[in-house]
């Protein structure tokens, strides 16, 4: 499979956590002096008694039970946050992150969990949720996968890794500052984030290549809807110059992963030949719409992109085989089939990644949160008389996610 070098170099609801609910005990380094932790959070005027109040017991349970009263603390400060309160807020975990230390993981949970008890923001969450990522990968390159010297582990692959999750930081943390309680992320970007943090944060420091491979094109798939949900923010369809703005960070986030991509795209070409190859111009004819620039030009790449997975998805998982394979397949009834009778999405995706439970259940998420993006696009196309920078953005978003949804599927060798 030819690799994408940066810079050179239906999925279920009740299975997905929230942000923060892996949580095992708050921040406690005992490497930073109190007096030194308080004096920073004081600052922020915004967490200091709640911080202190967590300080007594470990975060998790004090959120589930509220022994504390964190949840009245929160729900308090909730309603008279403004905008200034946020930047504050965020202003004052910059300056912890610079002195978490040993405890850098469980800091960064906790924090993702404060956030969202605090501000409710999914888009400070996806902040919290991107640097935990970042710090579980660079654990990783740590470890024997690319100490060791694997072939396939190479320093071009870890840059293009590294590169991947830290582009991801650097849009959810300039978003983090832009947003002042303005929700420029949703849950069809937060959720797929999630599940990818729990993926990466479980893979311990010897993944396989197919685990490595599967957190490559996972993370590039994300970050793709990360800009297409930033996109489709009212926030952003309502203000021409924060979409001019949003738009212009999304290019640097998509334009290092494109470098390689004509190569990436002839390995799906292959692969398609034994599937569908109309799969192919589908796709195709997305990226011509991109370069043509018509009016509404998100919701016919979006139409593409869709069309493509869904075309793969029928032909690599018929019907006929999926209902004989589903009765010992472990999946609950409910799943099987739409309200109109017809097979999801998401057994027909697990009946061809059958025996890799994780990575089928992170491509479905992906894959239902892209299909969301896809119809919030065509509900407002009437309105839409020319094409924006940030139309042309979005529509490279979707096709770029439904790309790497099909190398998942059908490119990377699951072994």
């Amino acid at each position: 499979m030819a690799s994408i070098v940066a810079g050179a170099d239906d999925g279920e609801e009740n299975e997905t956590p929230d942000a923060g609910e892996d949580v095992e005990s708050t921040f406690a380094p005992s490497d930073i002096a109190a007096s030194t932790l308080a004096k920073i959070i004081d600052t922020s005027q915004i967490y200091g008694d709640l911080y202190r109040r967590l300080q007594l017991g470990p975060l998790l349970p004090a959120m589930q039970s509220d022994l504390l009263g964190v949840g009245k603390i929160a729900a308090d400060w909730r309603r008279t946050m403004i905008p200034s309160s946020v930047t504050a807020y965020i202003a004052g975990l910059r300056s912890m992150d610079q002195l978490a230390g040993r405890q850098r993981l469980r800091y960064l949970q906790a924090t993702t969990a404060l956030s969202d008890l605090i501000v409710g923001s999914r888009t400070l969450s996806a902040w919290r949720m991107s640097l935990q990522i970042e710090n579980a990968m660079g654990e990783i390159f740590k470890g024997p996968a690319f100490t060791m010297q694997t072939p396939w582990a190479s320093e071009s692959f870890r840059k293009t890794l590294g590169g991947t999750v830290h582009r991801q930081v650097y849009l959810t943390d300039w978003l983090a500052q832009i947003d002042t309680g303005r929700g420029l992320l949703s849950e069809a970007s937060s959720r797929p984030l999630s599940e990818y943090r729990e993926y990466v944060g479980g893979l311990g420091d010897s993944p396989t290549r197919f685990e490595l491979d599967s957190s490559l094109h996972t993370g590039l798939g994300v970050n793709g809807l990360l800009g297409a949900d930033a996109l489709s923010s009212p926030a952003v369809l309502d203000d021409v110059e924060l979409e001019v703005e949003v738009a212009d960070r999304v290019e640097d986030l998509l334009t290092p992963q494109q470098v390689g991509r004509l190569d990436a795209f002839e390995d799906l070409r292959k692969a398609m030949t034994g599937v569908d190859a109309k799969v192919v111009e589908m796709l195709a004819g997305g990226w011509h719409v991109v370069r043509d620039a018509p009016p509404a030009a998100a919701e016919m790449a979006a139409h593409c992109a869709v069309e493509a997975i869904d075309r793969a998805i029928r032909a690599a998982a018929p019907d006929s085989e999926v209902e004989q394979w589903l009765p010992t397949s472990g999946r609950p009834k409910k799943e099987w089939h739409s309200e109109s009778g017809r097979l999801t999405r998401s057994v027909r995706i697990r009946y061809i990644m059958r025996g890799h439970k994780d990575e089928a259940k992170m491509t479905c998420t992906v894959a239902e949160n892209l299909i969301a993006l896809q119809m919030q696009t065509t509900s407002r196309a009437q309105a839409i008389k020319h094409a924006s920078a940030g139309d042309l953005q979005l529509a490279r978003c979707l096709l770029s996610t439904a790309e790497h949804i099909l190398t998942m599927l059908f490119v990377i060798e699951r072994s």
